[in-house]
């Protein structure tokens, strides 16, 4: 077993040189990224010059959120799941939904993967933490007036601890005043404690992930932390030792700096002892999961660690798990890297360029506007010159022509708008971001539908290909994660109320039986297109129930219908398909059970005729039983009387030659009687030869005769 100073010895070595850690170079590459995201100043300013920022960063993201947003949250089901078997298909349906109900109503699913989204256009990668929390929940409740009974039923309950009591008695009056016997209540305040198992899923700010610097995913990486503060308060809540919380350093300088200070500007996060109370200064925490031979067997485990404190750690925790409760999305994908490129680095040299540019332009314009004048000394009044004042008067000793000459500045404006239109057009071939996409070009008007189109649909490329790695990488990963914890942790039957029904989940009989996948609205076109196309399969499908004559054929049933139907609700844009279709099952579910419809003329004269015939057939097929029935009690008949013949036969010989063989031994001795024996033998092998020999005859008589 390792030593404490080991362990400590690598974790601290390993949170040193993790990327991400404090000072390096990606914590100074995100700081950029989100200036630029800011619209802060570029640190080229000059003083009585423009200082105009261009926000391409800003535009350029907060153009790719919706379409990412509407791709994976437009309907329902982020998640969809596939059984093993056929036989597992209504097992996986309610994988599907159950998964659905975790991210969107135990957790704020939209804004997590809002979140992550956003930190991975801007600041390279998006972060998500998906755990199982069991964390105790401990709520204070106040009850008053309480009888004996009630109160004893109130605390017989194991979550709950009485904080403070008052039993006090009142009178029991009649209805003249009288008082008659005296009644007992209860007054108290409870704390209740509840043991809360569910999945959590949390955004982490990219500021507090550390993760290995040569590896490629989360998964096989041998270090990776979060990094976090938490006051001492919670830390005692959490079980630790008080005397041990109380003695860890307070601070978090190192923490607070580089892009967190960007991230929150203007706030202060000095958290320190506030009035001599140390319960709420702040703990820096490092939840480190590191690959370590903590037990020295030549194997290395995946070890979950807490360290608390700054400088000097101390291990609260330490504990062996199965994975890494994070997953990573980023929307430039760069093989063999953990780290990718985010959508604002495509972008901040051309908001460099353009903020110069339109610099530039406005100060020529301010020049134009308010040129320079050459005027001789002594021949102008300066102070009127200098008052610059619609309808103000310049004094001049000659005529002005002869004394003031205007500098003319050279306009550049025709030049920096051609500029700006070429940066423009680099940055949409860069991102995909188009001015058509965005609905903001008004000569969209006058351009050629073929073309929009083409447009269009490269800039529709490009969002899907984020999409898909986004889909591919973190959201897939969450769906996988959220899916392990509910098999591993939930082992009791829970309820949940999904498309209106209260529906059991056993999520431990789903392990090995389903395949979890992600669900992206991704398809071919626009939501308009593919509203079309869902149109035209609907239409086709409608043709094939003709065809087939019935909703329940081979190539078309009322599921098929319901999806297309569920697809088309989705695209409109609206919330649940519910309000709008019944889903098959619920509604086959709930229908009443209709009378028989009364049959036609034609229908009850073929009906006449077909039982006529079954009656005929059903009297025919009678009589032959019985015949065959009465054969066989006849033959039953004959056999048995055969066998009282040869018993007949067979008992009346044996008798004569036991009596012979009697009446020999009394005469002759032991050798005569011996002799007799063998004569017995004889006959009685001649009797059996020749009652074979007469039953074989008679068999074949009996087979000429037939």
């Amino acid at each position: 077993m390792k030593s404490k100073h080991e362990i400590l010895s690598v974790l601290n070595r390993e949170i040193s040189n993790a990327s991400g850690f404090i000072g390096g170079e990606l914590v100074a590459r995100r700081k950029k990224s989100l200036e630029f995201y800011l619209g802060m100043p570029l640190g080229n300013e000059q003083e009585g010059r423009s200082q105009v920022i261009s926000n391409d960063v800003l535009d350029t993201v907060e153009s790719l959120m919706p379409s990412l947003m509407r791709i994976f949250t437009a309907g329902d089901n982020v998640f969809n799941c596939e059984g093993v078997g056929p036989e597992d298909d209504e097992m996986a349906r309610q994988c599907s939904d159950y998964l659905n109900y975790i991210f969107y109503k135990e957790n704020k699913g939209f804004l997590a993967l809002y979140s992550a989204f956003k930190d991975a256009l801007i600041q390279k990668n998006g972060i998500l933490k998906v755990y199982w929390d069991d964390s105790n929940k401990t709520e204070r409740e106040q009850y008053t007036r309480l009888t004996d009974e009630e109160f004893a039923d109130l605390i017989s309950d194991p979550e709950v601890k009485v904080k403070n009591h008052t039993e006090f008695e009142e009178p029991i009056l009649d209805e003249t005043g009288k008082e008659l016997d005296k009644a007992s209540y209860h007054d108290c305040v409870i704390e209740r404690t509840r043991l809360y198992g569910q999945v959590r899923i949390e955004p982490v700010p990219p500021e507090e992930f550390l993760i290995e610097r040569r590896c490629k995913d989360i998964d096989s990486a041998n270090f990776v932390a979060h990094r976090t503060n938490k006051t001492r308060s919670e830390l005692v809540e959490m079980g630790y030792d008080k005397d041990l919380v109380m003695s860890l350093p307070a601070g978090d300088s190192d923490y607070t700096r580089e892009d967190k200070f960007v991230r929150h500007q203007n706030v202060d996060f000095s958290h320190g002892e506030q009035d001599g109370d140390k319960t709420s200064s702040d703990i820096l925490i490092h939840e480190c999961y590191v690959r370590m031979d903590v037990n020295e067997d030549g194997k290395s485990e995946l070890v979950k660690f807490l360290l608390a404190g700054e400088g000097t750690h101390e291990i609260l925790d330490m504990e062996e798990v199965d994975s890494i409760p994070f997953v990573s999305m980023t929307p430039v994908i760069m093989p063999h890297r953990f780290h990718g490129r985010s959508v604002s680095e495509l972008v901040e040299d051309i908001q460099l360029i353009k903020s110069t540019v339109m610099r530039q332009m406005l100060d020529n314009m301010y020049l134009t506007n308010n040129n320079r004048v050459a005027i001789q000394d002594g021949q102008v009044a300066m102070d009127d010159l200098l008052t610059n004042r619609p309808g103000g008067i310049v004094r001049t000793k000659q005529p002005p022509q002869n004394v003031m000459m205007p500098i003319q500045a050279q306009p550049i404006t025709d030049q920096a708008t051609t500029m700006l239109g070429y940066l423009d057009s680099v940055k949409e071939s860069r991102t995909g971001i188009t001015r058509q996409s965005q609905g903001l070009d008004a000569n969209t008007l006058n351009k050629t539908a073929t073309g929009q189109n083409q447009i269009l649909t490269q800039s529709q490329m490009r969002m899907e290909l984020i999409a898909r790695i986004f889909a591919e990488t973190g959201v897939k990963d969450l769906a996988l994660k959220m899916f392990e914890l509910v098999c591993k942790y939930q082992q009791k039957e829970k309820i949940v109320r999904i498309r209106g029904k209260y529906i059991p989940m056993r999520p431990y009989e789903w392990k090995d039986r389903v395949n979890v996948t992600v669900q992206v609205g991704l398809g071919t076109g626009s939501k308009e297109q593919q509203l079309i196309l869902l149109n035209a399969i609907l239409e086709r499908q409608m043709q094939a129930i003709n065809l087939q004559q019935n909703a329940f054929g081979p190539m078309v049933n009322l599921r098929n219908i319901y999806n297309t139907l569920k697809k088309l609700i989705e695209n409109a844009g609206l919330n649940g398909v519910e309000p709008y279709f019944m889903d098959p099952d619920v509604g086959a579910a709930q229908m009443p059970q209709l009378p028989p419809k009364p049959p036609t003329e034609f229908e009850k004269v073929t009906l006449a005729q077909v039982q006529g015939e079954n009656q005929r057939a059903q009297l025919k097929a009678e009589t032959e039983v019985k015949r065959i029935e009465a054969q066989m009690r006849q033959n039953l008949l004959d056999f048995e009387l055969k066998i009282k013949e040869i018993e007949l036969k067979y008992g009346s010989k044996i008798d004569e030659l036991e009596l012979k063989r009697r009446s020999m031994l009394e005469q002759e001795d032991l050798k005569s009687s011996g002799n007799l024996m063998k004569e017995i033998v004889k006959g009685q092998q001649q009797f059996f030869n020749e009652d074979n020999t007469n039953g074989q005859g008679n068999t074949d008589k009996t087979r000429q005769e037939s």
